[in-house]
């Protein structure tokens, strides 16, 4: 017998018992269903991670500098005692190797640098760098519009045309100039000032009355024509005079005295006449930043120009930032924002600055960990899902074995007239396979089918706050093609015993058996 001669006998024989095959079929679907739907849902997540989040961020030419203050403070928090961080930055520095590869050892740390506008304007010079920028974030009381809150504020360079939070705004413009006295906001600042608090504009329910809930869900046309409506108008900054004559200290920090209701960030200070008034007006407002922030201080609603963010910054630090600046002995940024030309010079870029003195992290340098994580997690989602395809596999040796029994006599006849044992294996192997490709394929549709009612569901009712429509699930050609050729290969293996079982009929016997 030829092949086509084995495929329609199969198909004649599966036929035979419809029933039969059309439960054995949908155990196998279940099986491919639970696998597609699992390890897209773990796909899904992993293209929303790395292939949007990261990518939007425009992480893959990014790189982080620590300055002293922050590795002190990770030190501290990877456990290290006092004794020990004081011991490390009194043992002295080795000399530099001859070898480019030799790495720091813990008995011989780097030592440390103070990450100053002299380290910056280094890093900027090295080969591969666009630019180098220091982190420089504060959080202060604003007035505008008549109330008050508490909002991160962040620095941006004024004559950077490439910045990436300054690429695109929903109206208005960046700062004229370093000495201007402009300021732009975002989304999340409109949203905290708003009268009536956000709402959801597509069903009309409230989102919440918090005054750092996320900016409402809005046409682009309607978006644009907020942020129009404050180009031009002023902010206050209340800058508090107490900083630097508190008394109040906590591991020797100034601290600022706050009043009661000064320590609620949406009151009113009640001692405003202890702050400086400094009035900004709004040159523009840029969008929403969502996905991951790796800013350790939080996204800042406000950028001012860099210098003058600075000069603020000196009255308005982070406690833990001043706890950092104290333990390390300097008053250095905490951190600074190198970017390079191409995603190929992180790693080249990463080592010079190592050489300077400082730590430098890049998300890039961990791609392949995060890469193996995703795999493991939808490993085991697939393997979660394979159980159930497991499971229908005895299914298909129970419909091969019961075939066996109502045909011994028909196999009986096709070896006593010629037909080989591997013949009669080959068509219960071939009608295993049928059922693999029918359960495979159908499974394949069962499992896009879920993930659209899923990913609708969820869109609808979970994350209906989000800026746009997110896709929870991804299918791409080799999910399918992967689960289609793992159903086959189960349904061939459950066919195992069945066809050795076949092929050892007696045929003697066989003509026997009624």
């Amino acid at each position: 017998m030829n092949l086509t001669d084995i495929i329609a006998l199969a198909l004649r024989n599966l036929s035979q018992a419809k029933l039969r095959t059309a439960l054995t079929v949908i155990g196998v679907v279940v099986g491919v269903a639970a696998i597609v739907t699992l390890v897209s849902f773990g796909l899904g997540l992993q293209q929303n991670i790395l292939g949007q989040a990261l990518s939007k961020l425009d992480v893959f030419t990014s790189i982080t500098v620590r300055g002293a203050s922050a590795d002190m403070l990770l030190e501290l928090n990877e456990g290290r005692s006092g004794s020990e961080i004081e011991k490390s930055d009194s043992t002295p520095a080795p000399q530099p190797s001859d070898d480019p590869n030799s790495q720091p050892t813990d008995r011989f740390p780097r030592p440390r640098r103070v990450l100053d506008d002299q380290a910056v304007l280094e890093i900027g010079r090295i080969s591969g760098v666009k630019y180098a920028l220091p982190v420089v974030n504060f959080s202060c009381y604003l007035r505008y519009d008549g109330r008050v809150r508490r909002m991160n504020i962040g620095g941006a360079p004024a004559g950077l045309s490439d910045y990436p939070r300054f690429r695109t705004f929903l109206a208005g413009r960046a700062f004229a100039g370093e000495n201007s006295d402009e300021a732009v906001v975002t989304e999340e600042f409109l949203a905290a000032f708003s009268p009536k608090g956000p709402q959801d504009r597509r069903n009309g329910r409230p989102r919440g009355n918090g005054p750092f809930a996320p900016a409402p869900t809005k046409s682009e046309a309607e978006r644009a024509a907020d942020a129009a409506q404050v180009i031009g108008k002023g902010l206050i900054l209340l800058i508090p005079r107490s900083a630097q004559t508190s008394t109040e200290s906590v591991f020797g920090i100034p601290m600022i005295s706050l009043s009661p209701t000064e320590k609620n960030d949406e009151s009113v200070p009640e001692n405003e006449q202890s702050f400086d008034q400094h009035i900004f007006k709004i040159a523009g407002v840029i969008p929403s930043e969502g996905g991951i922030n790796f800013n350790p201080f939080g996204s800042p609603r406000v950028i001012l120009p860099m210098e003058t963010a600075k000069r603020f910054r000196d009255f308005n630090r982070d406690p833990t930032e001043r706890l950092g600046e104290t333990l390390a002995g300097d008053s250095g940024y905490m951190l600074a924002d190198v970017r390079v030309v191409d995603p190929t010079q992180i790693k080249p870029v990463m080592d010079q600055v190592e050489k300077l003195g400082f730590r430098a992290f890049s998300i890039t340098s961990q791609m392949d960990e995060i890469n193996r994580i995703f795999l493991i997690i939808n490993a085991s989602l697939g393997l979660i899902g394979g159980i159930a395809l497991l499971v229908a596999s005895f299914g298909i040796s129970n419909t091969m074995i019961m075939s066996i029994r109502e045909r011994t006599r028909e196999i009986g006849i096709m070896k006593a007239i010629g037909g080989s044992d591997g013949e009669i294996m080959k068509i219960f192997f071939v009608e295993a396979s049928l059922i693999g490709l029918a359960g495979g394929t159908l499974g394949v549709l069962a499992g896009w089918v879920v993930d659209r009612l899923a990913n609708s569901l969820a869109n609808t009712y979970i994350v209906k706050n989000a800026a746009s429509h997110i896709e929870f699930f991804s299918i791409p050609w080799y999910l399918s093609a992967g689960a289609i050729l793992f159903a086959i290969m189960i349904s061939l293996i459950a066919a195992i015993y069945p066809a050795m079982r076949a092929a050892k009929v007696d045929p003697i016997r066989a003509l026997r058996y009624e």
